[in-house]
C-alpha cells in the first residue's frame, strides 16, 4: 500500500547493491518479495529446516556463487542478537536430510544477510525472556524472477512488489560514458525508464544504470547524519516560483539537493537545492505539528505514508501553490513525454488538470453539456432504479434497459445513454453486481458542428463532407498526431461525454474500449487516445491501468494484480491498454468527462472492419458516427452561401421536453405511477427477449 502509488519501492544504497548483486545483470528489474517480522513465543523449540524459496522440480537452479534471493535480518535493540541456524552450503532446493541436522551452526550478529535458498531454521527461544521477534525483509534479483514465479504460488505472488525509480525522481544517470545528474520521466513496466537531458528526453536506460545522486565537486556532501543543513522529516518552507510552501524534507541527495514533500497535496519535488528551503519559526513549526502529515486522505483510503506521492483529493486553494505545482511537473508534460507515457504504459497523468494553453472549444462543449443534463440524467436513472438489474435469465448487461428509457426521453436533444462494461464483485465468484453509463453527446456535437450535413456544411481537402470541429490548440494537436504517420491528417471523436456511477458501486469490470487486430494490429503509435478529466477543483480521476496492457482485449488473472489506479485531475489513456473504472465511494455519485479519439491510422482500422471491442456493423442500431475534428486550424473552406455562426438547432417536440429558466423539464414518466411501474415491468422483459 505504501509504494503501491508510486508503483515501484525504492532501490536499496548502491554500496548495498555492490555486496548483493555484484553482477550488473541482477540489477535490472529487482523486486522485494518480503517485509515484516517474525515473532515467537518464549521457551519454543527450533523451527523445522526449511529454504524460504525452493523448487521439487529443480527448474531454473541456483548456480554456484549466484545468489538469487537475499534475506535480511536484524534487531532493533543493539545489544540483541539474532541466532538463525544455518546449514552452510545448504542449497538442496528445501530438501533437509538427518544430515544437515548435525551441520547446523548459529549465527550472532545484530543484523544478518543469508541466501534465502540455503536451508536454515529459527533458533530455540529461552525461558523466561517474552516473546522474541526479528525484522525480515527479503529481495529478488532480476535475474531471479522467472525461477520465483515456478517456486511460489501466485497467491504468495500478489504480495511482491518492484524496485526502481519512480517517477521525477533525481538520480545520477550513465549517459554517453559519465554519470549526469537528471531527472527520471518515466518507467516502463519492462523496467526501462526515460530521463530529462538538456538536449530532450533519452529512453531505453536500465536500472544499473541509474543511481542515487552523488557528490559533485564543490556540491555539499549530504551526510544524512549531519547537523548541516536540513535532516530528514524537518518541516521547512520550500521555495518555488517565488513563492514559499510548507514541505518536508524527505530525503538529502549526495550532491546536496533534497527531495521534498509538499503538504498541500502530498506530491513531491526532488534536486531542490539547499538554497530553496528555510526553517520554519518556532510559531509556524508548533502550527504545522497541530496539522499532522500522517492525517488520513479525503478520499476516505487510510493512508500510513506521509511522503507518498498519492494525492489526497483536497482542493488547493491557493493561486501560488497551484503555480508552484504547474511548475514542478512543467518538464514531464511535454506532448512528446505525454504520448510516449501513453503509449507505452497506457496512460499518463496531467497532475495540474487541463492546460490553460489547451483551451478548446470541443472540451469547453463536453464541460456546458454537463452542467446542463448531469442532474437530470442522474434523476431519471434513479427513477429507474427498480429495473436497473436485468431479468432472470436475460443476456443483457445492467442497467441496459434503463439507459434506453433514458435515452428516449433526451434523444431529440442529442443525448444518449448507454451501459458500458458493469461493476463487478471483487471476490469469488467476481459476478456483475450493477451498472455504469456513459452519457454521449456526440450526436449533440455532429448537430452542433455538422447540422447533419444540411446547410452550412464546409469541405474538407479530402472532400469528406460534414462540418467539422474547430482544430485543437497546437500543444494538444502535437500530442495527438503523435506519430508523423497521422500528422496533418483528420481527427476524429469516437465519443464526447462523460461516465456515471452510482454511489458505492465496485470497480468495473477490466476492458479494453477498442484495438486493432489483422493488418491493423497495434505497432508503434496511439491510434485511439482518451482524454479523461473532472469538472470540480480539488477531484482527481482514478481511472485504474493494467500497465502495458495491451493484449487486445484478453483479461487473464496476472493483470488484476498488476493493476495501477491514476490520481491526478485529468489523464490521457489508450483506448487500446486494459483498464475500469474504480470503485465509487458511498454518498454520491462518480462522473468523468471524456473525449475519445481516433486518429487517421485508427480510422483506417476501423473502416477496415479489423477492429475489436468495439466494431463498425453497419446493421447496429446504435450510432457509432464520428465528428471530425479539423486537423490544422485554417484547413477547411466554406460552401458558398453557407450562413456565419455554428449555432445550435434542435427540433425538440413540444411534448418531450419543456425549458425552464434554461434547464431541461422532461414530461412525466409514466413509470413513476405503480401503474406505469407494472407496465414498464413487462416492456422490461419483451425488450430482453425473457418469454412468459
Amino acid at each position: 500500500k505504501r509504494y503501491g502509488g508510486r508503483g515501484v519501492a525504492p532501490p536499496p544504497p548502491l554500496e548495498l547493491q555492490d555486496l548483493i548483486w555484484p553482477d550488473m545483470e541482477d540489477r535490472q528489474k529487482p523486486w522485494l518479495t518480503e517485509i515484516g517480522w517474525t515473532i515467537v513465543p518464549e521457551n519454543s523449540d527450533p523451527q523445522v529446516m526449511h529454504a524460504d524459496i525452493c523448487s521439487p522440480g529443480g527448474d531454473n537452479a541456483r548456480r554456484p556463487g549466484r545468489g538469487r534471493y537475499h534475506h535480511f535480518a536484524w534487531k532493533t535493540k543493539p545489544e540483541d542478537r539474532c541466532t538463525t541456524n544455518i546449514v552452510p552450503g545448504g542449497f538442496s532446493e528445501g530438501c533437509a536430510t538427518w544430515d544437515d541436522y548435525s551441520k547446523w551452526s548459529q549465527v550472532s550478529g545484530n543484523a544478518i544477510i543469508f541466501d534465502s535458498e540455503m536451508l536454515h531454521r529459527g533458533a530455540r527461544t529461552k525461558p523466561g525472556i517474552g516473546w522474541s521477534s526479528t525484522l525480515t525483509l527479503q529481495v529478488c534479483a532480476g535475474t531471479g524472477w522467472v525461477a520465483l514465479n515456478d517456486r511460489v504460488g501466485k497467491n504468495l505472488m500478489w504480495y511482491t512488489q518492484q524496485i526502481g525509480w519512480e517517477d521525477g525522481a533525481a538520480v545520477d544517470a550513465f549517459i554517453g560514458g559519465s554519470w549526469q545528474p537528471l531527472m527520471v520521466q518515466s518507467r516502463l513496466q519492462s523496467g526501462f525508464y526515460t530521463v530529462v537531458a538538456s538536449g530532450g528526453p533519452v529512453s531505453g536506460l536500465k536500472d544499473n544504470e541509474l543511481r542515487y545522486r552523488q557528490p559533485t565537486t564543490g556540491s555539499f556532501a549530504a551526510d544524512p547524519t549531519s547537523e548541516e543543513g536540513f535532516l530528514v522529516g524537518t518541516i521547512v518552507d520550500a521555495l518555488y516560483d517565488g513563492k514559499r510552501l510548507e514541505a518536508k524534507v524527505a530525503r538529502r541527495n549526495g550532491d546536496g539537493t533534497y527531495r521534498v514533500v509538499w503538504k498541500a497535496d502530498r506530491s513531491f519535488s526532488d534536486a531542490l537545492p539547499v538554497t530553496s528551503l528555510r526553517s520554519l519559526s518556532k510559531k509556524e513549526e508548533s502550527a504545522s505539528t497541530a496539522s499532522p502529515w500522517s492525517s488520513a486522505s479525503s478520499s476516505g483510503e487510510e493512508d500510513d505514508n506521509p511522503l507518498s506521492r498519492k494525492r489526497s483529493g483536497r482542493s488547493s486553494s491557493s493561486a501560488e501553490e497551484k503555480s508552484a505545482k504547474r511548475k514542478r511537473c512543467a518538464q514531464l508534460e511535454t506532448p512528446a513525454a505525454l504520448m510516449a507515457q501513453v503509449f507505452d504504459r497506457g496512460w499518463a497523468e496531467l497532475r495540474d488538470g487541463l492546460p490553460e494553453a489547451w483551451q478548446w472549444e470541443v472540451f469547453e462543449f463536453i464541460e456546458s453539456c454537463f452542467d446542463r443534463f448531469s442532474e437530470l440524467v442522474i434523476q431519471e436513472l434513479e427513477s429507474l432504479r427498480d429495473f436497473w438489474d436485468p431479468c432472470p435469465g436475460s443476456l443483457e448487461r445492467h442497467g441496459a434497459f434503463a439507459a434506453a428509457k433514458v435515452t428516449e426521453r433526451l434523444k431529440p436533444h442529442g443525448v444518449a445513454v448507454y451501459s458500458p462494461g458493469p461493476s463487478q464483485l471483487q471476490e469469488a465468484p467476481w459476478v456483475s453486481n450493477g451498472p455504469r453509463w456513459y452519457i454521449s453527446v456526440t450526436q449533440r456535437a455532429l448537430q452542433r458542428w455538422a447540422g447533419d450535413a444540411g446547410a452550412g456544411s464546409l469541405v474538407a481537402p479530402g472532400g469528406e463532407g460534414l462540418l467539422p470541429a474547430p482544430a485543437p490548440p497546437a500543444g494538444l494537436l502535437e500530442l495527438l498526431h503523435g506519430h508523423a504517420a497521422d500528422s496533418g491528417k483528420m481527427l476524429r471523436a469516437r465519443g464526447l461525454g462523460w461516465t456515471l456511477a452510482p454511489a458505492g458501486s465496485d470497480p468495473q469490470a477490466v476492458h479494453a474500449d477498442i484495438w486493432g487486430f489483422g493488418a491493423h494490429t497495434r505497432t508503434d503509435r496511439t491510434r485511439w487516445p482518451h482524454i479523461l478529466w473532472k469538472r470540480r477543483p480539488g477531484q482527481l480521476c482514478t481511472t485504474e491501468v493494467v500497465p502495458e496492457g495491451f493484449t487486445e482485449g484478453s483479461v487473464q488473472e496476472e493483470h488484476f494484480r498488476k493493476i495501477r489506479r491514476a490520481s491526478a485531475p485529468a489523464i490521457i489513456v489508450d483506448s487500446e491498454a486494459l483498464h475500469r473504472g474504480a470503485k465509487v465511494p458511498a454518498g454520491a455519485w462518480g462522473s468523468t468527462l471524456s473525449l475519445e479519439l481516433c486518429t487517421a491510422s485508427g480510422w483506417d482500422a476501423w473502416e477496415a472492419y479489423e477492429t475489436g471491442g468495439t466494431t463498425k456493423d453497419p446493421t447496429s442500431p446504435l450510432d457509432w458516427r464520428m465528428l471530425l475534428i479539423a486537423p490544422e486550424l485554417g484547413s477547411l473552406t466554406p460552401l458558398v452561401g453557407a450562413p456565419a455562426g455554428r449555432a445550435e438547432i434542435f427540433e425538440v417536440p413540444a411534448s418531450a421536453a419543456v425549458f425552464r429558466d434554461g434547464e431541461v423539464v422532461l414530461p412525466f414518466a409514466s413509470w413513476k405511477s405503480p401503474k406505469g411501474k407494472a407496465l414498464l415491468a413487462a416492456e422490461q422483459r419483451k425488450w430482453e427477449n425473457i418469454e412468459g
